[in-house]
């Protein structure tokens, strides 16, 4: 017997053409076991079969930049001690109402919250939602700089902390290339005037080589926050992994990072002190063949200059799709399909994050996470009303209809 069959849904796989008549999906122990036409599952048995006629049925979708464990805890619920991880879970929740069944997660310490990053990786491990984590340091562009890291939250550091051991153990402690290191100063969320040095250039070219090195000595590939062009070419030349941000990045840097396979999480609504990604910016990094994905940076303030976001102030999950979405729409009339479009929040985040043999499309051996949807996300709808159901590892954990 299969745990649960979904049948006569439009299948959007993100991968390989499915065959003629196939839209049967067959799950067993959290994982798709085949895809089969109709015919071949009628006389099968299982313990939940979901008739998804009228239904767009696709991956989870992958939030691979965001800050809901830790920064907005405190921003979003004002918590600071124990309640921390209350209010994380909290968020998580929000993540898998909205169709996101995986969150890459970036601790960089935190002055005023100390808990450590084992126990929110323990609290993340227990709940209906997969979490990686990205382990990093922090610089705020305030006067002096301000230093903050995952080895020592709820302390106020220095750049002198900063040396290879303390490097060597983010690299340890990390789980994907995300926010590793600042190369440049951040704005964080704070207003303009009280960061008066975001964007500065934190490492010189020596010093990111160097740590570029140590993660790779680690096995583990580097992210970093980077914004200006000058900037972002000291990473690209010392060999990092994935640029989140790239405000400001020129054309002729998308060739390089793509002749380098350096990837790119673009957050078009904001994050530095520079105007965020636009849409032509993003279908010029994939025009030049860079693994490119868009992320929420949750929760993040509207930067002035992002477009499409009308009277938005600050993103979170439920925003995701409106964040793709001016985006989206730009790629897809300059000839990009609408399933290629899906895939900067789905299996080109999976690649980013290092996950997708597991996640990210649906396909047989791969993991059942799949949302079930009134039309095509992002193109047809962007509130989160109009995902149906979302189904975390073969089980169904949001059924917003009833099915």
């Amino acid at each position: 017997m299969w745990d649960l069959i979904i049948k006569n849904g439009n299948i959007l796989t993100l991968d390989a053409p499915l065959k003629k008549n196939s839209n049967c999906i067959l799950i067993k122990n959290g994982i798709i076991s085949d895809i089969v036409d109709c015919e071949t599952a009628k006389n099968l048995q299982a313990q939940k079969i979901i008739d998804a006629t009228g239904l767009t049925v696709m991956p989870g979708l992958i939030d691979c930049h965001t800050h809901l464990c830790e920064y907005a805890t405190e921003g979003v619920h004002h918590t600071i001690g124990k309640s921390q991880k209350m209010a994380a879970i909290s968020n998580y929740l929000d993540c898998l109402k909205s169709g996101i069944t995986t969150v890459g997660d970036h601790h960089l310490g935190h002055p005023l919250l100390s808990t450590p990053l084992s126990e929110l990786k323990h609290t993340a491990g227990n709940i209906a939602l997969t979490v990686k984590f990205t382990a990093g340091m922090c610089c705020l562009g305030t006067e002096p700089l301000s230093y903050t890291s995952s080895l020592k939250p709820g302390s106020n550091l220095t750049f002198d902390d900063f040396n290879d051991e303390h490097f060597a153990k983010l690299a340890v402690e990390s789980e994907f290339p995300g926010e590793n290191i600042f190369v440049t100063a951040t704005v964080a969320n704070l207003p303009p005037a009280l960061v008066p040095n975001g964007g500065k250039l934190i490492f010189n070219s020596k010093d990111i080589c160097k740590i570029v090195d140590i993660f790779h000595a680690a096995g583990k590939r580097i992210g970093a926050h980077i914004e200006g062009a000058e900037n972002i070419q000291i990473f690209i030349d010392a060999g990092g992994d994935v640029i989140h941000h790239g405000h400001g990045a020129e054309n002729a840097q998308f060739i390089q990072m793509a002749n380098k396979k350096i990837a790119l999480v673009a957050t078009p609504h904001g994050g530095t002190s520079r105007s965020p990604n636009t849409p032509e910016d993003i279908y010029n990094a994939l025009n030049a063949n860079v693994v490119t994905a868009i992320a929420t940076d949750s929760y993040l303030p509207v930067h002035p200059q992002a477009m499409g976001l009308g009277n938005l102030k600050i993103v979170g999950p439920k925003d995701f799709l409106a964040i793709c979405k001016p985006t989206f729409e730009y790629l897809n009339n300059k000839g990009i399909s609408k399933t290629d479009c899906l895939k900067l929040i789905t299996v080109n985040a999976a690649k980013i994050m290092g996950l997708d043999l597991e996640i990210g499309s649906i396909k047989k051996l791969k993991r059942a996470d799949i949302i079930l949807c009134k039309g095509v996300p992002v193109f047809d709808f962007t509130n989160i009303e109009s995902i149906a159901a979302v189904i975390k590892e073969g089980v169904i954990e949001i059924n917003n209809s009833g099915l």
